[in-house]
């Protein structure tokens, strides 16, 4: 009976060695999918953490390159605001010196038209003393032509009466 308790003391300690085992297995089964899981996670973790970063410094590549267009952009704006400038300096000053010549130029249009309409005045008035005297001869011509013939025909007048 002693054998049998033994066997059966010994069945037990070995099922409870088994079951104990079995328990530890399982642990250890479960710890090192645990294991896994956490090292596929961190594997992860560190693959997209190294695309962010490489995200990151293209970014800001992307960022340093946009910054320096952006300045080369602002100083080709300032160069052409300054030959803007400067061009429509150069175009005022043009206008203005066009301006004072067509303000000379129209200056001296107005005078020689001043001088033309006073001559012309002048010339009218000449015209008019001219039209007078005109007037004057050809009435002293017309009295000097009734004169003539006035003569004339005394004259007949006389020759008539010398004849008779």
């Amino acid at each position: 009976m002693e054998d049998s308790f033994n066997t059966t003391s010994s069945a037990s300690t070995f099922t409870l060695q088994s079951s104990s085992e079995t328990m530890v297995s399982i642990q250890l089964l479960d710890f090192r999918t645990s294991l896994l899981e956490a090292l596929e996670e961190l594997r992860m973790r560190r693959k997209a953490e190294t695309q962010y970063e490489e995200q990151i410094a293209k970014i800001i590549l992307e960022t340093q390159e946009l910054k320096w267009q952006k300045e080369a952009l602002q100083n080709q704006k300032e160069a052409l605001i300054k030959q803007h400038k400067e061009a429509m300096g150069v175009l005022k000053n043009q206008l203005q010196m066009k301006m004072y010549a067509l303000e000379e130029e129209k200056g001296k249009y107005k005078l020689a038209t001043e001088i033309k309409e006073k001559e012309i005045e002048g010339l009218k008035e000449t015209l008019k003393t001219l039209q007078v005297s005109q007037y004057s001869l050809q009435k002293k011509v017309s009295e000097m032509e009734q004169k003539a013939h006035l003569y004339h025909l005394a004259k007949e007048d006389y020759h008539k009466q010398l004849n008779e």
